[in-house]
């Protein structure tokens, strides 16, 4: 018999189509094409070997990533996914009887669902303008997670408040993990480095986001030797794909090409931002890859169909009661022609009438 409790947890996916033949507004992916020279020297590094054999070490990729992170390799742990490496530490924090984790909420949406499927209690923090860090020191604690920048909100939780977390849960001998997943679109720097300080900390990065390859499904974790040897004990043995690996070791050798991708997707958004601006549009920006768009909450589902209509995705009102983005539709940024594309579209099913109403924009 399977456990009992799963039967409750409802995951139904709405994506039963092509997304191909969509413009991709809607999973904070990569959807500016990629150069047809990048994907030649990809091809190059396919052989009969990659396709037909078990994955081979990571000690390479190790290398370039411990380079780039400026710490010692052995504070690396290449995954498949920040995903999976979030389900690992689930398993391996799982042996208490009583487990408990702390996060910010809204927040990514698996960490609900592993908690379900762990049957962990999940305590909630809101992420109001000002962070309660006592909210999150609590007894019996397996781990806090906090992803940041934060995903939906898109918003960056300061140094200061994150290191008192960090040190508040260290006299408890709490971990913390801190999902660093859309930090190359912020204005602020990763803190991976302080895992030499702070033994508790756990830092997540993803190739997903900037250097865009998500379909590959690979990223890594910063984390104390120790506890990356625990959470080796969990794992598959070969979780993560030779194609992948391969693939992750090209774009961290070729790092020009995420550092022009994060300069083209900020030079977008300031793009769409201005254009949000000329319809007097209310909108929130963050520091990530997307933007929200604030509308009645009546329009909503309307504008969200007829894009789907016309072959755009968004993603919008998935947020339950949490009111500051309920209310409106999230769109990832691509290059300034799918924004003019998107805006093509908004402006048919939104007309704005500019001098009756105008709307305010909310920037952090």
């Amino acid at each position: 018999m399977f456990n009992q409790h799963l039967k409750k947890i409802n995951r139904i996916s709405n994506y039963n189509f092509d997304r191909s033949k969509y413009l991709c507004l809607d999973k904070n992916e990569r959807i500016v094409p990629f150069r047809n020279k990048i994907l030649s020297d990809l091809k190059k590094n396919i052989s009969n070997n990659i396709i037909q054999s078990y994955p081979g070490s990571c000690e390479k990729l190790k290398k370039l990533i411990s380079k780039k992170e400026k710490i010692n390799k052995s504070f690396i742990n290449v995954v498949p996914g920040t995903d999976s490496a979030i389900k690992y530490l689930f398993e391996i924090f799982s042996g208490k009887k009583k487990k408990t984790i702390v996060s910010i909420y809204p927040t990514y949406g698996m960490i609900d669902i592993y908690s379900k499927i762990y049957k962990y209690k999940l305590v909630k923090v809101n992420l109001n303008n000002k962070i309660d860090i006592n909210k999150f020191i609590q007894k019996k604690t397996s781990f806090i997670y906090i992803a940041n920048p934060n995903q939906p909100s898109g918003r960056y939780i300061n140094l200061a408040d994150i290191l008192l977390i960090i040190k508040k849960a260290q006299k408890n001998g709490t971990y913390v993990v801190i999902d660093e997943a859309y930090i190359d679109f912020s204005d602020f720097k990763s803190i991976s480095t302080m895992v030499k300080k702070y033994k508790n900390l756990i830092v997540l990065k993803s190739l997903s986001k900037s250097f865009g390859i998500a379909g590959l499904r690979i990223g890594y974790m910063i984390a104390n030797p120790n506890i990356n040897i625990i959470l080796n004990t969990v794992r598959p043995s070969y979780d993560i794909s030779f194609l992948s690996i391969k693939a992750g070791e090209y774009f961290l050798k070729n790092f020009k090409i995420a550092e022009n991708f994060i300069k083209q997707i900020k030079d977008t958004k300031k793009f769409f931002i201005n254009e949000c601006f000329k319809r007097n549009l209310k909108f929130e920006n963050t520091q990530t890859n997307f933007v929200y768009i604030k509308l009645p909450a009546k329009k909503v589902k309307k504008v969200h169909n007829f894009l789907f209509k016309n072959k755009i995705l968004v993603r919008s009102n998935y947020l339950g009661n949490y009111k500051n983005f309920s209310n409106s539709i999230r769109i990832t940024i691509g290059n300034k022609d799918q924004m003019k594309k998107f805006f093509t579209y908004f402006d048919k099913i939104c007309k704005v009438k500019r001098d009756k109403i105008l709307w305010f924009a909310l920037l952090w």
